[in-house]
């Protein structure tokens, strides 16, 4: 059973550690090898304001993390997203619930009219999460993450939706 939920760091921090230092996480991430679990407290207990972190869980074992960071200032607007699930977990419809959470966090409660993420080039089932959920490919950056000892190419996408409506608008 899937369930999307604030991060408890007396019991995330363990499995959620576990999960960043997987293959394929890190392979698809920017995650470097070997994260601590000291690193994955202080993101968890220490989280700045601007960031709103979500934990999916699969059967109440936290396998995935999820992040909408809010922009400042003339892009308030907008904002990025960032996710990782469990590489034994992919294909249950984790990834989705988890982005599916951090969009309506953005659309319905920050009222974003854009948000934008990257993904590596090489993460098709990803990619096609993103364009599912209406983000459209933006652009590429060429040779922008070292993977392995190789350099690898990110791609830029994002969604842009209409602010929210206002007054009798809204109804």
């Amino acid at each position: 059973m899937i369930e999307i939920r604030a991060p408890r760091p007396e019991t995330d921090i363990g499995p959620l550690t576990e999960a960043t230092n997987r293959p394929g996480v890190r392979n698809g991430t920017l995650r470097l090898p070997f994260t601590t679990e000291d690193l994955i407290r202080q993101r968890l207990t220490k989280p700045s304001p601007d960031v709103h972190q979500l934990v999916a869980c699969w059967d109440g074992l936290a396998v995935g993390q999820g992040s909408l960071m809010l922009n400042r200032g003339r892009r308030r607007h907008a904002g990025e997203v960032f996710l990782f699930i469990h590489d034994d977990y992919w294909g249950r419809g984790l990834g989705r619930a988890l982005l599916s959470a951090l969009l309506d966090l953005a659309d319905n409660w920050y009222g974003l009219t854009r948000v934008g993420l990257e993904a590596a080039t090489h993460n098709t089932r990803a990619i096609a999460m993103y364009e599912a959920h209406g983000f459209q490919r933006e652009g590429l950056k060429r040779a922008d993450v070292i993977n392995n000892g190789r350099l690898e190419d990110s791609l830029v996408m994002g969604r842009i939706r209409p602010a929210p409506a206002y007054g009798e608008d809204a109804q």
